[in-house]
């Protein structure tokens, strides 16, 4: 089907909306990339003004982190740890530290045995085997004990076993011993 020519009145709004809508991909053409590049910079001049304000915050912060960095420098905090230098040597310090509390407590010591260190980063994992018995208030008595000690040791691994059948009945004031394994640990630094 053939178009009809169009009259002079078709003719001059068909000129005009062509060259409307030429004019308006010529505006998005040019106004489309400016906006889209003012957002993208608007977005990032925020984020980096919100950033420098927070590094600003920080920096306020460093004469207060560096006094109290320099209070934690004069606390001795080495004393929290066991001796540096051989794993042997930290290893010995703990075994000792152990027997000390066991004996004083005035239970048995059985076996006590130091496996090979463990290097955790900077710092050097000291374990310590112990097999031992014991009554109940013995036990606490080290337990308690192993917490407050100074170099800081850990227990892991704790076993204990009754050595007595289930219908024994202990005389007044007597605990029955118990059979106790238990692994300590404790953290060296490394000699430099």
């Amino acid at each position: 089907m053939p178009l009809e020519p169009m009259n002079p009145t078709q003719s001059r709004r068909l000129a005009l909306l062509l060259a409307l809508g030429a004019l308006a991909a010529v505006i998005a053409a040019i106004g489309l990339p400016v906006w889209l590049g003012h957002r993208y910079y608007d977005r990032h001049l925020t984020e980096t003004t919100d950033k420098l304000e927070r590094y600003k915050r920080v920096a306020a912060l460093r004469p207060e982190v560096a006094k109290q960095l320099d209070a934690l420098r004069n606390k001795d905090t080495r004393r929290f740890f066991l001796r540096s230098g051989a794993a042997a040597l930290s290893g010995a310090e703990a075994q000792e530290a152990i027997r000390t509390l066991v004996e004083g407590a005035g239970a048995r010591l059985i076996s006590v045995q130091a496996p090979p260190a463990k290097d955790e980063g900077r710092y050097r994992q000291v374990t310590v085997n112990v097999q031992m018995t014991a009554n109940i208030f013995a036990l606490r008595k080290i337990l308690h004990a192993i917490e407050n000690h100074t170099p800081y040791l850990f227990v892991d691994n704790l076993l204990v076993r009754s050595q007595v059948p289930g219908n024994f009945k202990p005389g007044p004031g007597a605990e029955p011993e118990m059979f106790v394994q238990f692994d300590v640990y404790g953290y060296a630094l490394p000699s430099s």
